[in-house]
């Protein structure tokens, strides 16, 4: 709560200058700012929003059914100096769907899981946390951890774990291209403490966590800012077996910068397809609707 707490202050702290922002960001067309807020990297402050509306399929469903994920996430980087980035970027969700039953996985992005008693209630928080460096032409790349906080109010989808792990960017840009990765492994360290009198909190807390999620990006800008773009998420279950340890979708979107009065807003949408799904239960198909507000950074420029 402490942290969310801080984040929201300098959001605040940037909000307030947006007419700054604007008067500085007057001399970058949209097109500029469009391929700057593509790097994860740069030194861009913005609060991005995400929603993604999850078809699930798989042998232990009877039909098809949905998850709805909303995601809020404030990049706010920081410079050091002349060459490197800090970064921080938490990943605070809110889940829509089922709060109990016998089965789930997925991620905190992306949680699956087949039940009853439908709810709409706080996930899991994830954290990474490291320093890079971010160039707008050639490569860029960072490294740090990544931590998971077992914040889920969802018995059956939260991981009632606390989790710890490394976590690397790498991406390669030109005038006309942005391709990379982000990639994050996570261990479970201990339990969240809740009781084992619940069977779903000692399912949980016996389950022996090693699982790995990658967001691959390959963007191609195109003119009047517009994009055609591409951003899931593979996941890997190294404890599951060979049939349900994979998640690996496809994927085709596109995005906008504009401006909304003062402040730059980055659109996308996104189609997102797994062509390959655990046997079990996992995702089908993604439909991914992102918005990210450009905000002042006080630390650094555009």
């Amino acid at each position: 709560m402490k942290m969310l707490v801080v984040i929201l202050a300098l959001s605040v702290v940037g909000l307030g200058n947006v007419d700054v922002f604007a008067q500085e960001a007057h001399g970058k067309s949209m097109e500029e700012l469009s391929k700057e807020i593509a790097n994860p990297l740069a030194q861009i402050w913005n609060l991005s929003f995400q929603h993604n509306r999850t078809t699930l399929s798989g042998d232990s469903l009877d039909g098809d059914e949905r998850i709805n994920t909303s995601l809020f996430q404030p990049v706010l980087p920081i410079p050091m100096g002349d060459k490197y980035t800090f970064f921080a970027r938490p990943v605070f969700t809110l889940v829509n769907g089922p709060s109990s039953g016998d089965i789930s996985g997925g991620s905190p992005i992306n949680p699956i899981g087949h039940g009853t008693d439908r709810t709409t209630q706080l996930g899991d928080t994830i954290l990474p946390i490291g320093m890079g460096i971010a160039k707008q032409l050639g490569w860029s790349y960072g490294g740090g951890v990544t931590l998971i906080f077992p914040t889920s109010q969802n018995d059956l989808l939260g991981s009632h774990q606390y989790q710890f792990g490394p976590t690397v960017l790498a991406l390669w840009a030109n005038d006309d291209w942005l391709i990379g990765g982000h990639l994050q492994q996570w261990w479970g360290i201990g339990n969240d403490g809740g009781s084992d009198d619940d069977p779903l909190i000692k399912a949980a807390h016996d389950k022996n966590l090693n699982h790995m999620d990658t967001q691959y990006f390959i963007i191609r800008h195109l003119p009047n800012a517009w994009q055609l773009r591409a951003s899931p998420h593979i996941r890997v279950d190294w404890e599951a077996d060979s049939g349900n340890n994979l998640t690996l979708p496809i994927a085709l979107g596109i995005g906008k910068m504009l401006k909304i009065g003062p402040m730059p807003v980055m659109l996308m949408a996104e189609y997102q397809y797994s062509v390959i799904s655990p046997d079990n239960i996992g995702s089908d198909s993604t439909i991914m609707l992102q918005a990210n507000f450009i905000i002042k950074n006080p630390f650094g420029s555009l």
